[in-house]
């Protein structure tokens, strides 16, 4: 080569990496290998890193102090040493989290700005809930191997230059998961909501109560969880006797620690008990909660799991046992909505019950969906009352909507549509796109499912606003959830296999702005994020 040809290729070379790194060319970008998941708002690289050493400090005041403690304390195990804590920032090798509160009216409570330059890297946010969105972004920059649980050997950490400005474009990012089919012990919910967070996830609502258990302990009555938690799905598809302990629950210190564990990684718990079907297991605890109450409990305990009409009987003594579970739910958990299931309800069961058609006669209620109706207003006042909103399946819709109420969209998106029409709340939840207990590929190369089929592109590419709604009644969706109903799912890996990488779709798809929605660039970034996933031994499916 001769130095004319060589200096051309230079002066190339060099024009290729600006071009790449977004030098002196803003609108040309090309991103390094980082598979940032979710997708910010806007990514803007830059020529150079910024390298993390035993001598880098991260700087930070206040609240943003304990979002950098949490950030020291993230990346310390594989990094091999901890990042110092200061609270003023240093001129250089620093890591600084800073309140802006001109943030919070740009980008909202959980928006931040990232800036990493050579010598410094800028966090700023108007609160806790930014800062720590920004630290997981952060994370995902590094190496993937800050994600292993211990030491990695000869890893340069380092930091590629950027300007990210990012903010979610819904505010309700969900999963649901199902203890009551089958028990979650406690060490397995802490490290699904370690896994949800690195995806920006922030909402987890927890399937308490079923037909097959009752998982919460209620002070109150003792019962359902000594007789109520005693069973699973698996163990009542096979006829086990309910002397055998195959179920278990959760203390209220327990619940209490997952709110609080939950909460730090910027995740509420929000808890369902289900009413006034789905209520199995509670009726086999109290039969005068069902609406043969003598026959019930006539019968021995083990008979009665399958002797009961799995809905509840709405008369005056049911409706304040549901209100007093209620009210050591709310002691429990901070959540401003409560869910109160309300789907699925076999209603026929009432018409057959004189009872029942008597309450209906001096409620001045139509019928049996009046009825129905009635229950979960009820409930509605009650929650409404100390501060809370009722959040349900979109069969609460049926009778008329409680006034306050939310609605959760399931049976597709016309419940949703419905709701959001008469000015009321809404989070999209279909089985169309959302129900991660589905298939994810052919039945027979897969593990035992409940049905349906769910794969990650038919995730991607959920859009949770319906084209039916306009700018008005679309400001009504609060966000999506993905559900893991559990009757098939006994295992925590299996959990795992089940939610991810379909979680990191939907999470994409919750926080990332529409107008950038690329399957293809999606699946490249996910090629780098499953090594984060394989770091922290979360067995992901293939796709």
């Amino acid at each position: 080569m001769t130095r004319t040809t060589d200096r051309i290729w230079i002066h190339l070379r060099a024009a290729i990496v600006a071009m790449c790194w977004g030098i002196g060319s803003p609108s040309v970008r090309c991103e390094p290998p980082v598979g940032l998941v979710p997708l910010p708002v806007t990514v803007h690289w830059r020529e150079g890193v910024f390298r993390m050493t035993p001598t880098t400090c991260v700087a930070a005041e206040g609240d943003a102090a304990v979002e950098a403690r949490n950030l020291a304390d993230a990346l310390a195990p594989a990094l091999g040493f901890r990042l110092r804590l200061i609270e003023k920032p240093a001129k250089r090798d620093c890591i600084a989290l800073t309140m802006d509160a001109s943030v919070r009216e740009r980008l909202g409570e959980e928006g931040y700005e990232l800036e990493v330059g050579r010598e410094f890297v800028a966090l700023r946010a108007a609160g806790p809930a930014g800062w720590f969105y920004g630290c997981q972004t952060l994370r995902q920059l590094l190496p993937t191997a800050v994600f292993a649980p211990k030491p990695a050997d000869g890893v340069a950490w380092q930091v590629p230059c950027v300007r990210i400005v990012d903010h979610p474009r819904f505010g309700w990012r969900g999963l649901l998961v199902d203890p009551a089919r089958h028990f979650i012990p406690v060490p397995d919910f802490e490290r699904y909501l370690d896994v949800m967070a690195a995806h920006k996830l922030n909402r987890l609502q927890i399937h308490l109560t079923d037909d097959q258990g009752w998982r919460l302990e209620i002070r109150k009555y003792p019962e359902l969880v000594r007789v109520g938690s005693v069973m699973d799905f698996t163990a009542l598809q096979r006829g086990a006797e309910a002397g055998r302990r195959t179920g278990g629950y959760y203390t209220q210190d327990d619940i209490r620690h997952l709110v609080r564990y939950a909460a730090a990684r910027h995740i509420t718990l929000v808890p369902e008990i289900e009413m006034p079907a789905h209520t199995g297991a509670a009726i086999v605890s109290y039969p005068m909660l069902g609406l043969y109450v003598d026959q019930l409990a006539a019968l021995p305990v083990e008979k009665r799991w399958t002797a009961h009409e799995g809905v509840l009987a709405p008369r005056p003594r049911t409706v304040s046992f549901m209100q007093d579970v209620l009210a050591e739910v709310l002691e429990l958990f901070p959540s401003r909505h409560i869910h109160v299931g309300g789907d699925e309800a076999n209603i026929d069961h009432w018409k057959k019950s004189p009872e029942m058609q008597t309450i209906i006669r001096d409620q001045g209620l139509k019928d049996e969906v009046g009825l129905h109706s009635w229950f979960i207003r009820q409930m509605d006042e009650f929650l409404a009352s100390r501060g809370r909103q009722l959040i349900g399946w979109d069969e609460i819709l049926q009778g008329g909507l409680a006034p306050g109420a939310v609605v959760m969209s399931w049976r597709g998106e016309e419940g949703g549509i419905t709701a959001a029409r008469a000015g009321q709340d809404v989070v999209m939840a279909p089985t169309s796109h959302t129900y991660f207990d589905y298939y994810q590929g052919p039945a027979e190369k897969e593990p035992k499912a409940i049905g349906g089929f769910v794969p990650l592109e038919k995730v991607f590419r959920y859009e949770p606003i319906p084209p039916a709604l306009g700018d008005d009644q679309a400001r009504h969706v609060l966000g999506g959830q993905a559900q893991l109903w559990g009757e098939y799912i006994a295992t925590p890996e299996h959990r795992m296999y089940m939610t991810y990488p379909r979680a990191a779709a939907l999470a994409e798809v919750l926080w990332s702005p529409k107008a950038d929605r690329d399957y293809d660039g999606f699946l490249k970034r996910l090629t780098v994020h499953v090594e984060r996933l394989k770091q922290v031994q979360v067995p992901y499916r293939a796709w």
